[in-house]
């Protein structure tokens, strides 16, 4: 039973609703899928009897917030504003920056029930936070400075060998430091 129809904002032939507004579309453009919804059959004659109601920008609008309510839930989402991406790399810094104040090696300090944590804590909180920064940033690279650039890219390293040494155990001496610019970064205007 199909539950779902592909809808049409421009359509394929010059008679159908909407027609006007995509009157300089050639027909590959009106077959591709950016100009596709997905609707239910009830929507789908709606939308359809009522043109004016429904015009093709409010029906883009719709498939855009569509998609990104899509990146959000199941997948990794790209943001328009670096704002919007700093709101969602902001708890997993945060969730980080925890993790390593209270358990986090210290110069000189050698306390294994501190050590325990920190190897437990990084397995289960900084790694997978670390991937997810790592997703967010490159989908958005085009919101980062050229220096963000760079200091996502040392981040990269970091991650990999924080991942190596405590997933793989490859305790190799000289591993990358965690660059403070992440801290940062995203934060204000480009």
């Amino acid at each position: 039973m199909h539950v779902a129809e592909l809808a049409h904002i421009i359509p394929a032939s010059d008679k159908g609703p909407r027609a006007a507004e995509g009157a300089d579309l050639t027909e590959s453009e009106r077959a591709d899928p950016t100009n596709i919804l997905v609707l239910c059959p009830t929507c789908h004659t709606m939308i359809d009897k009522g043109p004016s109601e429904y015009p093709a920008g409010v029906l883009r609008d719709w498939k855009e917030r569509s998609q990104r309510a899509r990146a959000i839930a199941f997948g990794t989402p790209q943001f328009t504003s670096r704002a919007e991406a700093r709101a969602a790399i902001e708890p997993l810094l945060g969730a980080n920056r925890a993790v390593f104040q209270l358990y986090g090696p210290v110069d000189g300090v050698f306390d294994d029930t501190r050590a325990d944590q920190w190897s437990r804590h990084v397995v289960d909180t900084v790694i997978p936070n670390n991937r997810t920064l790592l997703h967010l940033l490159q989908s958005n690279r085009d919101l980062l400075t050229v220096a963000e650039k760079a200091t996502l890219d040392i981040f990269a390293i970091h991650a990999q060998q924080l991942e190596e040494r405590h997933l793989k155990g490859n305790w190799t001496p000289g591993s990358t430091r965690f660059p403070e610019g992440i801290e940062t970064i995203m934060k204000g205007d480009a």
